[in-house]
């Protein structure tokens, strides 16, 4: 989702944990680019050591994102799937004062399994705020190539599930957790974010107006989903 504070729509390439193609589709997506980050980052996982990917991320998004000292921001980990899951349900509880009468989110043990699939995958960045090893945010980016809806442009990224837990609403974790995913994308080669939010979530509308995303398209339906979700683009600036 991609919300501030809230979350934006679900699943598929929409700000909720969506759908990945497998890793296979990257590799078949013309010009899709992975992640790949400098040699000077620092190592934030137990596993991929020496991996240029995700999972190594400049040594900033420890020490310079979180404003908050009691607030750490770090990659997430296959450990971490149930909270993920626990707080990208959470986020959508807001969604029946908008999305049309008998619309049903998707399950935890649903969200469960999705994550424990693509957490592994290294061209899947999913980093977390965290306070007194407490879950309290995440967000995810990844390539555009490998989202629920692909496109095959080698410069764009795709960000999906920014959610912060409602006690931490108003301290500028949103804000931090996304402009840790910006810079994540910028260190790797991305120039142009992507995201999709569901057009009655006002709050995340809100926010991304205001960190300086724009609409691209009118507002489209989403059969799968039966909700009505706007598209919105992000330019980087040049490196």
């Amino acid at each position: 989702m991609a919300t501030a504070g809230g979350p934006a729509p679900i699943r598929g390439d929409y700000c909720n944990a969506g759908r990945i193609q497998q890793p296979g589709a990257l590799s078949e997506a013309a010009g899709a680019r992975s992640f790949r980050l400098p040699r000077w980052t620092l190592f934030l996982g137990a596993r991929n050591v020496g991996a240029p990917s995700l999972w190594r991320l400049p040594a900033r998004h420890l020490i310079d994102v979180a404003h908050d000292d009691s607030i750490r921001l770090r990659r997430a980990t296959i450990a971490d799937a149930e909270p993920l899951a626990r707080g990208v349900i959470e986020g959508l509880e807001d969604y029946p004062s908008f999305a049309p009468p008998g619309w049903a989110a998707p399950s935890f043990e649903a969200e469960l399994e999705h994550l424990r699939e693509v957490l592994p995958d290294p061209d899947v960045c999913c980093l977390i705020g965290e306070s007194d090893g407490a879950l309290i945010g995440q967000i995810t980016v990844l390539p555009a190539a490998r989202s629920g809806r692909p496109v095959e442009d080698s410069s764009l990224a795709h960000i999906s599930n920014l959610v912060v837990r409602r006690d931490y609403w108003g301290v500028g974790l949103a804000g931090d957790l996304h402009r840790a995913a910006l810079q994540a994308a910028s260190a790797g080669g991305f120039t142009e974010l992507r995201l999709f939010v569901a057009a009655g979530q006002a709050r995340a509308r809100r926010f991304y107006e205001r960190e300086g995303w724009l609409p691209v398209r009118d507002p489209f339906d989403d059969p799968t989903w039966g909700l009505t979700f706007m598209e919105y683009r992000y330019r980087l600036p040049a490196r």
